[in-house]
């Protein structure tokens, strides 16, 4: 594999920077060189930067080109690659992210609106701002059609990508361009943690991924949406079946645990150590293999990385949780990457200060279910699965403000339509409504 370098595009122009790092894959290759963003090249993409009205066609086009063409001198198959080397998703996963992103941009018009209410005479919905700052993640490919979003209801974008995968919105942004995107509403500027909070202090609106700490930062700022750990659960409170053995398993693990809507919290009205058993066993059974084989379903990590989750889940069974599942953490394979194995912890306190803890594989701790405390016990919640007979309990879910989607059964969490919101709707934190009135068109 050949080692690029990627520079700053500012409105359809790369441009130099002297300061460049190394980005390297979980295995040590070398994989990019990546240059690093200085302060004055913000300031200028900035001033270059600004939004426009865009066809819904260029955005088909770019998901195309994006998921199959050759762009700056890679192909579709290289860089998966190189994704996959330089994040440790299967190579699976990222395929999946590909055809996603491509059925994505396609629809992004009839997404957005059919997240807004029906069309009314006198109101238009219009850009709350005229820049939109995004720090992006690298733990998958779709969130990046947020960014596109944008872009297509007439911002410009600025992007710093994740440190792990710059990879995907360079791409991105290449596809775009090709497919007729005025180079004047975008930047990719890569740099550092440094970069990202001035784009976001520079722009109208931003929106950030990352952890805790980031959504601390921004979550009180009403101009930045925050996207942060998802804390996604599930409540049980009728007999385990095989069925729903499979749909808890299959949450927890689908797309290598890496998505914020995998469940990382089962509550049941049961024993929680006979849940985490059977669902053990059923994880224990999933392969490792190195990422980039077809049948990789597991993530993996650098001997580094790999020590820091071991660590992290010894940690937890030290503060009084019970490991269920064979392993402990990423375990070694023979290219010198480690795979992530599951890992299921159980606890009886329902008040656990570990409940909610997420690491980047599949990953779960099964505590006790309190009826009597309702669905407030799951506290701030991206996705509340139910496997429940009680038929009130979809209604006071909807209810609870801290939980932001509800699912009945073995309905996968990560469930999308163009109308669905994720975390709230992104149409109504993009736009806003005004007035329009005419002598010449009065209303009805």
């Amino acid at each position: 594999m050949t080692t690029p370098t990627l520079q700053p595009l500012v409105a359809g122009e790369h441009l130099a920077c002297d300061e460049t790092v190394d980005l390297h894959g979980a295995d040590g290759a070398p994989l990019a060189r990546v240059g690093v963003s200085p302060t004055l090249l913000l300031h200028l993409a900035m001033r270059r930067v600004r939004g426009t009205a865009v066809p819904p066609e260029v955005f088909e086009r770019a998901g195309a080109l994006f998921a199959e063409a050759e762009l700056a001198g890679e192909s579709a198959e290289s860089y998966r690659a190189r994704v996959v080397a330089a994040t440790g998703l299967p190579d699976r996963v990222v395929a999946d992210g590909l055809r996603s992103v491509r059925a994505g941009l396609a629809r992004l018009a009839e997404s957005t609106s059919r997240q807004l209410p029906a069309p009314a005479p006198g109101v238009r919905w219009v850009p709350r701002g005229r820049t939109l700052g995004v720090v992006t993640p690298s733990n998958h490919v779709d969130p990046h059609l947020t960014w596109a979003r944008a872009l297509s209801v007439g911002y410009g974008v600025l992007v710093r990508p994740g440190t792990r995968d710059p990879f995907t919105p360079f791409r991105l942004a290449a596809a775009l361009l090709a497919a007729g995107l005025p180079g004047h509403t975008l930047a990719v500027l890569p740099g550092d943690h440094g970069l990202g909070e001035r784009l976001l202090e520079a722009t109208d609106l931003g929106i950030v991924y990352g952890g805790p700490s980031a959504v601390a930062r921004w979550e009180h700022r009403p101009s930045v949406l925050t996207r942060g750990p998802g804390r996604s659960a599930a409540l049980l409170d009728r007999p385990l079946s095989p069925d729903t053995l499979d749909a808890l398993a299959h949450a927890v693990a689908a797309d290598a645990g890496v998505r914020c809507a995998n469940t990382s919290v089962i509550r049941t009205a049961g024993s929680p150590a006979e849940t985490a058993d059977a669902l053990a066993a059923r994880l224990d059974a999933l392969p490792s293999h190195p990422a980039a084989r077809a049948e990789a379903v597991l993530p993996v990590f650098s001997a580094t990385q790999a020590a820091q989750l071991r660590r992290a889940v010894a940690d937890l069974e030290r503060d009084g949780l019970r490991r269920h599942t064979a392993g402990d953490g990423p375990a070694p394979l023979p290219d010198g990457t480690w795979a992530g194995r599951p890992v299921v912890l159980s606890t009886t306190d329902p008040r656990h200060p570990a409940i909610g803890t997420e690491l980047p594989f599949p990953f779960v701790v099964v505590a006790p279910y309190a009826p009597a405390d309702g669905v407030r016990q799951f506290g701030r919640t991206l996705v509340l699965s139910l496997y429940s007979d009680d038929p009130d309990l979809p209604e006071q879910a909807l209810a609870e403000p801290g939980v932001r989607r509800v699912v009945i059964g073995g309905t996968p969490p990560w469930t999308g339509a163009p109308q669905l919101p994720h975390d709230g709707s992104l149409a109504d934190f993009l736009l806003e409504p005004k007035a329009l009135l005419s002598d010449k068109e009065p209303l009805a």
